[in-house]
């Protein structure tokens, strides 16, 4: 297939695009304002434009005829999102408005597009699934959502994938998430390891077992599993909603214990406030993945913080 991944020079992208490449010929499409140049792989074609140059995204179409559009490239972090709203639905709701109009001048009828379990808000289930009420309490989670919309009245096949905390790095260590400071817990505890900082916990009242928040993660190996098992349902004109986690949960302080534990670091850590929005306890339902797409998550929470900080001790230390 002739495969169109756009935000390919990012952390899920540049994973993603590596093990595509083994069989599909691949254009990653990616502006780099949050994508890198390390990232980029060198057997796929790298065009380095934005979602939201109209022109040029329908000459790209034009010339490339793409049989699918892998539609990952966003913005993503929740805190400059409610700093920035417009910036949110600039990219997240207007870029992806870009993708569908460019697919349907030139007759690309097949989309997998990278949501997120921020579409759910605060839900009062702590098992979460598909069909639940949609109440996404920031700027982020809103964008998501419209994106999601509008994919559902477009005339594209689509499949709709709500990742949870991705996590991990690909096998090779190649590919994994080049942040400074990253947000997400994994990375973030790790980073603060590997500079011998204390990790930090955002409040520790909340109505778990240990009082920190319990949160579902996936390993991105799993997601791309996913994507590639999703592909022969969009050739048979199957569109779907999925959500894409581990289905079970664990609290801010077991990452911490466990990453210091993998890590062999001091246990020592920073109880700070809570963050606004914050639920007590998400986790995904998986049951219609496993159903419809026979896929179920093979790491081991472990192995996404191991990979993680390996990744980061060869490249980023």
């Amino acid at each position: 297939m002739n495969i169109l991944v756009t935000g390919g020079a990012g952390y899920i992208g540049s994973i993603l695009v590596e093990h595509f490449v083994k069989k599909h010929s691949v254009v990653i499409l990616d502006d780099l304002s949050t994508g890198k140049k390390e990232l980029i792989n060198p057997k796929a074609t790298f065009i380095h434009e934005s979602i939201l140059n109209k022109k040029q995204l329908f000459k790209i179409f034009s010339q490339y005829k793409f049989d699918l559009v892998i539609h990952l490239a966003a913005k993503t972090v929740v805190s400059e999102s409610v700093k920035k709203p417009k910036l949110y639905h600039q990219h997240n709701v207007m870029g992806t408005e870009n993708i569908l109009l460019a697919m349907q001048k030139t007759n690309v009828k097949k989309l997998i597009f990278s949501s997120s379990a921020a579409v759910y808000g605060m839900p009062s289930k702590k098992i979460i699934d598909e069909n639940i009420n949609k109440k996404p309490c920031n700027p982020y989670g809103i964008s998501k959502l419209k994106a999601e919309e509008i994919i559902k009245t477009s005339n594209v096949n689509y499949a709709i994938l709500r990742f949870f905390n991705v996590a991990g790095t690909s096998k090779s260590l190649k590919f994994g998430m080049i942040k400074d400071k990253p947000t997400l817990l994994i990375p973030a505890t790790n980073n603060l390891i590997l500079h011998n900082q204390k990790p930090v916990i955002y409040g520790n009242t909340y109505q778990t077992k240990d009082g920190t928040c319990i949160r579902d993660y996936v390993h991105v190996e799993d997601l791309i599993v996913a994507c590639e098992k999703i592909i022969p349902r969009l050739l048979k004109n199957q569109s779907g909603i999925y959500n894409l986690g581990s289905g079970k949960g664990y609290s801010v302080l077991e990452i911490i214990q466990l990453a210091c534990k993998i890590n062999q670091a001091k246990f020592i850590y920073e109880i700070k406030p809570k963050r606004l929005g914050d639920p007590d306890i998400l986790i995904a339902s998986i049951k219609l993945a496993k159903k419809q797409l026979s896929w179920k998550p093979k790491h081991s929470l472990i192995s996404m913080i191991q990979s993680d900080y390996l990744f980061r001790r060869k490249h980023l230390k």
